[in-house]
Order: C-alpha cells, then sequence, then structure tokens
C-alpha cells in the first residue's frame, strides 16, 4: 500500500519546514523559498512552526503503519517513523546547541549558524528522503548472493546456510543495541524508568505543560525530544507499549547488568530452536529449485531490513545519550528520557522477534519471519 495523499502531503511540509531550520543564516531554501533562521528568535520562530507539522506526520505515519495491508507497507512505515523520530531528535539537539549559546550570550552570527547546521545537514537529508519514501532502494539494501545455485542440492545447503546466517545476525544486532537501551535505563535509575514505564502510553505531554516555564528555545529542545518519543511510541501502539514497558521492566530485574542481555534474548528468541525445526524442512521439501531460491532471496531481505531499522535505532540511542543529560535537568525531562530509552528498548526487541517468528514473543506480528518464509516456499509447493 503506498502512502496515502495525506501522509505524503505533510511529510512534504515537515521536511520543508527542516530544511529551513538547517539552512544556512539567510539562505532561501525549501519548496516555499524561506530563509534560514537569521537569530536564535528567528530559529525559535521558525521551529515553533514545525512542531504541529511533526505531530501530524507522527499521526498520519501511526495511521498507515496500523492500516497496512501488507508487510512491505508495513516495513516502510516502520522504517519511516524511525528516521522521523531521529530527524526530531537531531532538531532537538540542534535547538540545544542555539539554546546554550543563548544562555551564555555568545551572538547569533552567520559563521556560528552555518557551523552549527551544516555539520547535520547531510544525514538529516538523508533522513527526511526515508520520511518522504525518496530513498534510494540500491542505497538501503546489501549486495546480494552473486549466483542462484543451480541445482537442488546447492540450492538446500545455500537455504541452510542463509537461515543459519540470518538468524544469527538479526539476534546478535538485536542483542547489541537492546543492550545500548538497557545501558542507557540503568544509567537513569530503576526507581525513574519504573515511573517512565507507568507513563507510557499515557499523555507525558499533561506532564510537560504542567512544568515550570522554559525559556522559548529550551522549551522547544523539550518538545521535540517529546515528538522524537511520540514517534517511537507510534512504532509500538499504546496497548502493546503498556505491555512492552512492563517487559523492560522484568529484563531489567532478571540481567541485572546490561552486558548479560544476551543470554536473555537467546532465551527469548531460541533462533537455535528455530534453526532445528527448519533443516528437515529444507532437508525433505520437494518444492522445486526456483521455489528454495525465492526462499533464500526472501530470508535475505528480512536480514537486510531488520538491520536497516536497527542502524536507525542505533542512531537514535546515540542522540538521546548526547541529549540525555541536557534534557534531564529540564522539569520531568528524566521522565521523557527514561521513557523514550524504555520505548527504544522494547520496539527493537519485539521487532527482532518478529523476523525470527519467536514463539515466546509475539506482540508485534508485522512481517513473516524466518520460519514462515521457509514454511511458505517449501512446504506442499
Amino acid at each position: 500500500m503506498p502512502a496515502t495523499n495525506s501522509y505524503l502531503e505533510v511529510a512534504r511540509d515537515y521536511a520543508d519546514g527542516v530544511r529551513v531550520l538547517f539552512a544556512p543564516s539567510g539562505a532561501p531554501t525549501g519548496e516555499r523559498g524561506e530563509s534560514g533562521p537569521a537569530s536564535q528568535a528567528d530559529l525559535a520562530a521558525q521551529a515553533e512552526k514545525l512542531v504541529p507539522l511533526s505531530s501530524s506526520l507522527t499521526t498520519e505515519a501511526a495511521n498507515q503503519l496500523a492500516s497496512a495491508a501488507d508487510p512491505v507497507s508495513s516495513v516502510q512505515a516502520s522504517t519511516q517513523l524511525l528516521a522521523k523520530a531521529l530527524t526530531d531528535l537531531r532538531i532537538s539537539a540542534y535547538l540545544l546547541e542555539a539554546a546554550e549559546d543563548e544562555k551564555t550570550n555568545i551572538a547569533w552570527t552567520g559563521d556560528r549558524a552555518r557551523e552549527r547546521g551544516t555539520s547535520d545537514v547531510g544525514a538529516t537529508e538523508e533522513l527526511l528522503q526515508i520520511v518522504l519514501g525518496e530513498a534510494s532502494s540500491t542505497a538501503l539494501t546489501s549486495e546480494r548472493s552473486a549466483e542462484q545455485p543451480q541445482d537442488i542440492a546447492s540450492a538446500r545447503y545455500v537455504l541452510s546456510q542463509t537461515i543459519e546466517d540470518t538468524l544469527a545476525v538479526i539476534s546478535e544486532r538485536t542483542s547489541k543495541t537492546g543492550q545500548a537501551a538497557l545501558a542507557g535505563l540503568f544509567g537513569i535509575g530503576l526507581g525513574e524508568v519504573g515511573q517512565a514505564v507507568g507513563l507510557l502510553g499515557q499523555n507525558i505531554a499533561q506532564l510537560l505543560g504542567q512544568a515550570d516555564k522554559l525559556s522559548r528555545l529550551y522549551g522547544l529542545v523539550r518538545d521535540f525530544a517529546y515528538k522524537a518519543y511520540e514517534s517511537v511510541l507510534a512504532l509500538l501502539g499504546p496497548n502493546v507499549a503498556k505491555v512492552a514497558g512492563q517487559q523492560v521492566l522484568n529484563w531489567l530485574a532478571e540481567v541485572k547488568e546490561a552486558k548479560f542481555f544476551g543470554n536473555l534474548l537467546e532465551k527469548l528468541y531460541q533462533t537455535k530452536q528455530t534453526q532445528a525445526s527448519l533443516l528437515p524442512v529444507v532437508k525433505d521439501s520437494n518444492a522445486d529449485r526456483q521455489k528454495f531460491v525465492t526462499a533464500i532471496e526472501d530470508v535475505e531481505k528480512l536480514s537486510e531490513e531488520c538491520s536497516r531499522q536497527t542502524d536507525l535505532v542505533d542512531k537514535l540511542l546515540k542522540g538521546l545519550k548526547y541529549l540525555g543529560a541536557a534534557v534531564t535537568v529540564l522539569p520531568y525531562g528524566a521522565f521523557l528520557i527514561a521513557a523514550t530509552y524504555v520505548a527504544v528498548c522494547g520496539y527493537v526487541v519485539l521487532n527482532g522477534a518478529d523476523y525470527v517468528d519467536a514463539d515466546r514473543v509475539k506482540l508485534l506480528n508485522r512481517v513473516p519471519g524466518v520460519r514462515q518464509v521457509v514454511v511458505a516456499n517449501l512446504v506442499g509447493a
């Protein structure tokens, strides 16, 4: 299902606003020919116009994810939400630099604005291309197998190896990313994490609205950090988010230290058991060679898609780590950062479980995972 017109319309307006925000001071940019901010007040005014667009885009993307008619649409909507969350976090970090300049009476100058804006402009444009659905497919996938197996025996061997490699890659990448998210939570403290879990899926914006009045730019720093949180939460949905939050608390209690998360994840995913159960399916299938080739390609694609999303989550976690110290000193900022870490950790584990078809973790069911792909191609063929 392609992106709806309403999504694309909001996404274009959002992307235009982001480009203007990051543009060099006074430089015309964007479809409307607006100029880059010429002062801190100008920057704040442009960011304020972007806040409602960010909210609208999250709503549109969440609607697309909820109504996705096929796995391809689900993957695209999920990836767009991740890219949008990371974009909002980059905006928050950008505004933080400007807010701190203003706090220390560093004057706005063209050189200073250009230095701040150009450092992330390339990476931000790549994210906007994903949000708009315009990213090149060749840039998003790894190199596929150069040669297809030419006989059934070779096809059985290649598929068996592909299953093993894909299960290992997804599990290892998810473990590494989940460990980073847990490390962030341990750094915040279990007390605040527990309170944040209680708020997960609820309207944290009400708390932020009750907070002490912040300066204009610092308020926007927190606003866009919150918009990033909203985007991650939309990946889970409010009902799954509540369950995932409690699961994250259980994982924290069980592993004690982030470095032991890999062991826990293997218990959850049981990839060795999945691989063992698929070996006889591959060995005994009467499917023709083309069915095996399709299965190989589809399993490889699962690894690519999951890795692409995990790459975005890794960048999101780095942004949270950078921004966390500043945001947590703002009223209710610690809850916001903790809730975002919880949502990110929950999503990355549940998403990985979906890709490996983990029997013990079935809260997300958006893509046919490794087991389903192999069985669909080889059983009854």
